[in-house]
């Protein structure tokens, strides 16, 4: 489903085998670097999120970055994920969520507004080493 998800929204970054690899095994060596959290319908797997917490002085306390949210696409429009955001908004500690949206991506972007997320006044930067 990661390949899926890198297919159907390029990042400027591939995800590879080995990446996701990477990732699997730093959550599960350090779980507090974040978690993997899997959507089952009838004991198959249909989506997932990876939920990445971190400390914002700006806020005052933990931020969970939501560094990738997925639906299958036979499953999407059935709120799932609608489901999950609104579980994390009441039982999760982080003072705030953080999630990235391809500008481009409208029906992403209008999703999430309808749920309460803002636009930051500021722009993301990034630089790969």
């Amino acid at each position: 489903m990661m390949h899926e998800l890198s297919h159907e929204d390029p990042s400027t970054q591939r995800v590879t085998d080995k990446k996701i690899s990477l990732t699997f095994k730093e959550l599960s060596s350090n779980t507090n670097a974040g978690r993997i959290v899997v959507f089952e319908k009838a004991r198959a797997i249909i989506g997932y999120a990876i939920l990445i917490p971190y400390w914002s002085n700006e806020y005052g306390g933990n931020i969970l970055h939501i560094d990738e949210l997925y639906v299958k696409p036979e499953h999407r429009g059935r709120g799932i994920a609608t489901s999950f955001l609104k579980q994390i908004f009441v039982t999760d500690e982080a003072v705030a969520l953080q999630l990235e949206v391809t500008p481009t991506n409208m029906r992403a972007r209008n999703y999430y507004r309808n749920l309460g997320f803002k636009e930051s006044k500021n722009l993301h930067l990034i630089r790969v080493i």
